[in-house]
């Protein structure tokens, strides 16, 4: 990390600037403020060199972090300079551990809010992209469904978003839903659970009776009948019924539902959802090499 420090007292400049380089920074040493734009992670300023050319050069370097050192506090050496931008202040004389840490704290608040700002913008993209409609005003439990596990999952994302909450997830594909119940989730701790379409019907009734108890947002990808307090129906929405970037064949595409659905759905109604006999789809299984799992 490059790190700028303002300090017309020299050998106090290069004390701080051989401790700091010790500990893996690398630092140039001034005694005047620059008057064009300089590009360094961080700058340390004395308050014995601030003056208003100083408050300009705060004001264009606000993405570096820029931390005082004074000698007393008063407006000139902290209001006016945390004001103009700066982070914070170390006050004279200092520990060199307690200036390297507020760097390391605020270096490590910048790339966090980097990350997050990339997040945010990726989601607003993805948010606009599907057409998600506005939350409704429920409070969980609820239950989301849709024909897409992207389209739950950012309406998912964009009601956290609207009411400022954190979700914890869980996913019913690797969690086995009776052990959700064993240690009693937290009633104020909200959970986001996914594909409850892999279990089977009786073992979703048993679910959804216990999950009324709990701050529970859940996912369904189904157009199947469901019965909750609340549920809140995306299916016929524009943009959440996702289609690969490949047309696949009709015999492809009955081959890959039939691998798909098969654990979810009996012989019967997963016929009678392709439109067709419970004999054409056995003599599909055993063309396609889809052996029924027991």
């Amino acid at each position: 990390m490059k790190l700028l420090i303002l300090e017309n007292e020299t050998y106090l400049a290069q004390s701080i600037a051989g401790k700091l380089n010790d500990v893996g920074y690398e630092c140039v040493i001034a005694q005047t403020i620059p008057t064009e734009k300089v590009d360094y992670h961080a700058i340390l300023i004395s308050s014995n060199i601030y003056n208003q050319n100083c408050e300009q050069f705060i004001r264009r370097h606000s993405n570096s972090i820029i931390i005082m050192m004074i000698s007393y506090i008063s407006d000139d050496t902290v209001s006016k300079p945390i004001l103009a931008g700066a982070r914070d202040y170390v006050l004279k004389p200092f520990m060199i551990d307690e200036l390297v840490r507020k760097i390391r704290h605020y270096h490590e608040y910048s790339q966090a809010k980097k990350v997050l700002d990339f997040y945010n913008a990726y989601f607003s993209f993805i948010q606009k992209e599907l057409n998600t409609p506005t939350p409704l005003q429920y409070n969980p439990p609820f239950i989301i469904k849709s024909t897409s596990q992207r389209s739950a999952d950012v309406y998912a994302m964009k009601y956290a978003r609207e009411k400022k909450i954190l979700f914890e997830f869980v996913t019913l594909k690797d969690v086995d839903y009776k052990t959700i119940f064993k240690n009693l989730p937290q009633k104020n701790k909200i959970c986001y659970i996914t594909n409850l379409e892999e279990l089977k019907k009786q073992e979703r009734r048993e679910f959804l009776e216990m999950a009324q108890k709990y701050p529970f947002i859940i996912s369904l990808i189904s157009t199947d009948k469901v019965s909750f307090s609340q549920v809140i129906d995306i299916c016929n929405i524009p943009n959440t019924q996702e289609l690969g970037g490949e047309i696949m064949s009709i015999k492809d595409y009955v081959k890959t539902i039939i691998a798909k659905f098969e654990g979810r759905y009996p012989d019967i109604e997963l016929a009678k959802k392709l439109g067709m006999s419970r004999k054409s789809l056995w003599e599909k299984r055993k063309k396609y090499g889809i052996l029924r799992k027991k």
